[in-house]
């Protein structure tokens, strides 16, 4: 179009030059006479073909502070217009184009895109010569990184109507506004008109469908994440690495371990070997479903394929080691990762410290610090925060402010979390008063009390009876411009309840509506217990119905909390019907249901009632408890059926539950009472075997 010679131009041709020279000579502005020199230098570099060095003097004059031009369109008007002044024969075709790629260039670099999408539009309107698709590229790229979504759209409309013929870059781009913008919908339209007939627009690439498909999982689209995943296959689009890893990565966090090991197949089956991300993203969806022991067959396959496991990998195991509480796994790891120089860091360090610590390791936990530290490594306000909450969990107020002084000592400021860790400590001791103290001295250095501040104080004044104490620290929150929120009053409620004020407590639950909480299911249940407590069963109902019509679905608490109310009256065939109706309101029945009923069958000496409830609880995939097995034995031993006792006590051990030295005791009484005491010492050798500690005065035989 816009190199045709003829003679004769048509109708379209004279109105893009009539757009031109009006645009060209739009501009009001004057070039200042001592910004004209830099206007000429900058002209006769584009027409020398020095476009890096005139990229780099555009950007000088767009950030000087007396530019030569007040905007990027009115730099171009200046370089145009004197450039045809100074040239008899008329400049180079490229020039044009070129003096546009290298403001829009420049201001691109420099982070400044609106002078440049300006001059874009202007030129787009006005049908003349454009910037180059390249300097076109790097605006979009600009525009995006600043978050300007609406924007790279804009900028992608203008190339295409004015005829620009867009590559896959440019494409790519306006793809990718569309999904960080939330419009999955019209990315994915957008894919798909890329290479198609009619469209002229080029192919779609492997980064094309990356960046959707990875748009879709955000947006817990999985199964359309899967379906322009197989369209790739359609259009003979390689999927790369980071396909693969964003699918198996969208499976595993929805669970489906299954389908991303089926991806993690397909990736070998098709010459792509799984990479570190691959096989960290698959051990963490391991460790996260609790398949634990899975995770060393991952590991071996990744280390035959000379990969060494980093501190992203021990991160991962630390964190499923510590879901299922082995500190012991986590220790031998660590000790694996010294062995083989991996260096872990403060972020990685912090997940095991926080593992041990909630195994009630603390000791562990400061060696583990201490060989970090001889490491070379400083700890961080996290490893101190972990350290000090470990402390406080197990009681030992001494450890955790000695810790905060290491802390201080090591100039890390103490933020809201440590405070909070160190009064919920000392509320936890009933130290009410230390930990009141705290929070003043909390607020003189600089750090606000939070909602989680305010809500351990209310629990501690709650526990230790000083209810009046609790609407204080309210007010007091309300004061701070803080709202209370669920949690505050679920701590005033189960005060309540517990000091046997019930009809108080209703009347916070019902207040909770007018502050605008919505009450959990948790606040509702300390009431339901209340009610259970003191015998008010009906109460509980009526108040499980309410919570109900009020949006709050009883939990399988609130039912278990109702069927020990029933067996408590007695009312075994209602708790029974209770149970079996569960599932039908989208709930499972678990083992503390069956514990309860079974529970109140042995108490009646119902044993065979009891039996058949465990193993109904079997065939429902439930495991019985220790507890489970308890309660039998001591019915069966108490009835003096002692080969069924025996028979249900080998069914414990093969069910892999371990016995509890009350269980010892049960059974030998069984023994003793029936005058079969050479049974005693079979079985206190078997509970030796097992490490377990037995108390029982075997004088009695």
């Amino acid at each position: 179009r816009r190199g045709r010679t003829s003679e004769c131009p048509t109708d379209g041709e004279e109105m893009s030059r009539l757009l031109l020279r009006r645009f060209l000579c739009s501009s009001s502005s004057t070039t200042p006479a001592a910004g004209a020199g830099f206007i000429r230098e900058l002209a006769n570099l584009l027409a020398a073909g020095r476009f890096h060095a005139s990229v780099g003097l555009a950007k000088s004059l767009l950030l000087s502070s007396r530019p030569p031009a007040t905007s990027v369109p009115d730099l171009y008007h200046a370089l145009v217009s004197t450039a045809a002044a100074s040239q008899v024969d008329p400049h180079p075709p490229s020039f044009l184009s070129d003096a546009a790629s290298a403001l829009v260039v420049a201001s691109a670099r420099l982070g400044l895109p609106d002078g440049a999408l300006r001059l874009l539009s202007l030129l787009a309107d006005a049908r003349a010569t454009l910037p180059s698709l390249s300097s076109c590229n790097l605006l979009l790229e600009s525009l995006l990184s600043l978050g300007r979504h609406a924007d790279v759209r804009r900028a992608f409309d203008l190339l295409n109507a004015a005829g620009a013929r867009p590559d896959t870059f440019t494409w790519n781009k306006a793809i990718q506004a569309c999904v960080v913008a939330g419009d999955v919908d019209e990315a994915v339209r957008m894919l798909r008109r890329m290479d198609c007939e009619g469209h002229g627009a080029p192919p779609p690439n492997a980064f094309s469908y990356n960046v959707v498909i990875a748009g879709l999982w955000r947006a817990g689209r999985g199964s359309d994440a899967v379906k322009v995943f197989d369209e790739m296959g359609k259009r003979a689009v390689l999927p790369s690495h980071i396909t693969y890893n964003t699918m198996i990565d969208g499976h595993i966090k929805i669970g489906d371990l299954e389908a991303g090991f089926r991806l993690r197949d397909q990736m070998l089956h098709h010459g792509l070997k799984p990479n570190m991300i691959t096989y960290n993203v698959l051990l963490s969806g391991l460790c996260r479903a609790g398949r634990i022991g899975e995770t060393t067959a991952v590991l071996h396959e990744m280390m035959s394929r000379k990969m060494v496991p980093d501190c992203f990998t021990y991160s991962i195991l630390f964190d499923g080691y510590s879901r299922v509480g082995d500190s012991q796994a986590m220790l031998s790891l660590f000790e694996e990762s010294v062995k083989k120089g991996v260096k872990i860091g403060a972020y990685t360090c912090s997940i095991l410290l926080n593992g041990l610590c909630n195994d009630g390791k603390i000791s562990k936990a400061e060696e583990v610090l201490q060989t970090f530290v001889n490491a070379g490594q400083l700890p961080t306000r996290v490893i101190y925060n972990t350290l000090i909450n470990g402390y406080c969990q197990i009681g030992e107020l001494e450890g955790a402010f000695s810790t905060f002084q290491r802390m201080k000592s090591c100039l890390l400021s103490p933020d809201h979390i440590t405070y909070n860790a160190l009064i919920n400590g000392l509320g936890k001791a009933g130290r009410i008063t230390e930990a009141h103290a705290l929070v003043t001295e909390m607020e003189k250095n600089g750090v606000s009390p939070s909602v989680e501040t305010f809500n351990t104080l209310i629990d501690a004044y709650g526990r230790d009876g000083q209810l009046e104490k609790c609407f204080v620290l309210l007010s007091d929150m309300r004061e701070k411009g803080l709202k209370p929120n669920v949690v505050s009053y679920g701590s005033i409620v189960n005060a309540f309840c517990k000091n046997g004020k019930i009809p108080e407590a209703v009347a916070i639950l019902d207040d909770m509506f007018h502050k605008d909480v919505l009450p959990g299911a948790q606040v509702y249940n300390a009431i339901i217990d209340a009610y259970i407590d003191c015998d008010a069963t009906e109460q509980a109902f009526t108040l499980a119905e309410k919570m109900k019509t009020s949006g709050v679905p009883p939990s399988i608490v609130t039912c278990n909390l109702l069927i020990k109310g029933l067996c408590k009256q007695s009312r075994i065939s209602e708790a029974e019907e209770l149970i079996h109706s569960l599932r039908n309101h989208g709930l499972t029945p678990d083992v503390v249901s069956y514990n309860t009923l079974i529970s109140a069958c042995c108490y009646r000496s119902n044993t065979d009632s009891a039996l058949e409830l465990q193993k109904e609880m079997c065939k429902c995939g439930i495991k019985p408890s220790s507890r489970t097995y308890r309660i039998l034995l001591s019915a069966l031993g108490g009835a003096r059926r002692i080969h069924e006792m025996e028979n249900l006590y080998k069914e414990m051990l093969d069910k892999d539950v371990v016995p509890c030295s009350r269980i010892y005791d049960i059974m030998v009484e069984a023994y003793v009472k029936c005058g079969d005491e050479s049974k005693v010492e079979a079985l206190r050798k078997d509970f030796s075997e097992k490490g377990i500690s037995i108390d029982y005065d075997t004088s009695v035989t």
